[in-house]
This record gives C-alpha cells, structure tokens and sequence, in this order.
C-alpha cells in the first residue's frame, strides 16, 4: 500500500512493547519518534554464491527515494505485530504470500538528513527476518508505487558497497547487513 504522510504510526516504549499512542507519519518522521519496522530479505543460494534479493525505492519514497534497500521492510499498522508486518510487507510488495518468514534479530536504528527539503529522524526498532526464496527477478509482483524494481545481488558486493565511504546507492545500515552476514552464512554453509 502506497504511504501518506497521514498513515498513522503506533508509537513503541524503549522495550518495543506498543504504547497504544498513533500519530501521523509525518509527525513520527519530524520528531522522531519511536516506532516500529520489520526487515525481510529475501536470499537464496545461486552459482555457489549467497546472493540478496533488494529492491529500488520509488522516486516517491519520502526517504532515500530511487536507492536500493532491503528486500521488504515496513513500517507497523496500529495493533500489528512484527510477524504480521512481515509477513503484510511480503505480500504487498513482493506478491508472496503465505510464507512465514524466520526471524533473526532486533535492530534498533535512530538516522536523521534531509529529505525533500524536510527534516527527517527515523528512530525505530526493527525487527529482521529473512526467507529462502530461489526464484527470477520478474517472479515477483512488485507494489509499483512502492518499488521500481527487484535486483538479485550478491552478498559479499552488498557488504563492500555498504562498507565504503562512497555508497550512494544503498540505504540498508551497514550495522543490520554486517548482523545478518553470519546468519546468512550458517543457514547456507558457506561465506559470502
């Protein structure tokens, strides 16, 4: 579903648990405000290589808008759990639906800049899973307000892009990628 500065956005105590407090998105974005995500990326295991699906934000996006960005992610409806606004977020963005992603860890992340000449602060707690999904780029159905495009890429380019002091293209935090790495490498018995 495409977002509105109007969505509104459940805020979360330090502990994650809901406060039963909404406010506007935009509001939340402007003051910072705790609230909640969840993190989905999609892997597989191709040639030998671990590779990560990622998506390209559309140009609409209030943040980072045309970078490339975890495989799905969102932001909580009011009275949602993480494991719902994963497995909605999938279903939305990707078309995958009735597929329960495996939960990894929490991440907490609190980023300001400037976007579209407004003052942004995402403070979240982020919840990250990941799915084992070997399937071609145009498989998915992609929310088109949502998203330009899919891309399959390997892990180990992910790391070094988000690594170097010249990203611009990538807005995953380099902290959440270097946590999944191991994750990553247990599940598939091998390194990136």
């Amino acid at each position: 579903m495409a977002f509105t500065g109007d969505d509104l956005f459940e805020l979360l105590n330090e502990d994650g648990t809901p406060t039963g407090i909404t406010k506007k998105r935009a509001l939340v974005h402007c003051d910072g405000d705790l609230h909640g995500a969840s993190h989905i990326f999609v892997t597989r295991l191709h040639q030998g290589r671990i590779q990560v699906l990622l998506q390209k934000r559309s140009q609409d996006k209030d943040s980072f808008p045309g970078w490339l960005d975890t495989s799905s992610a969102g932001h909580l409806d009011p009275g949602e759990t993480f494991d719902e606004g994963a497995q909605r977020e999938l279903s939305e963005e990707l078309g995958l639906t009735g597929m329960t992603p495996r939960f990894l860890f929490v991440q907490h992340q609190d980023y300001q800049a400037i976007f579209h000449g407004e003052a942004f602060h995402d403070r979240e707690i982020d919840h990250v899973y990941m799915i084992d999904l070997d399937q071609p780029e145009e498989a998915f159905q992609i929310e088109a307000c949502e998203l330009q495009s899919v891309h399959w890429l390997d892990a180990r380019d992910i790391l070094s892009t988000l690594d170097s002091p010249d990203n611009n293209t990538i807005c995953i935090r380099p902290q959440e990628f270097h946590r999944l790495v191991p994750h990553l490498e247990e599940y598939y018995k091998t390194s990136i």
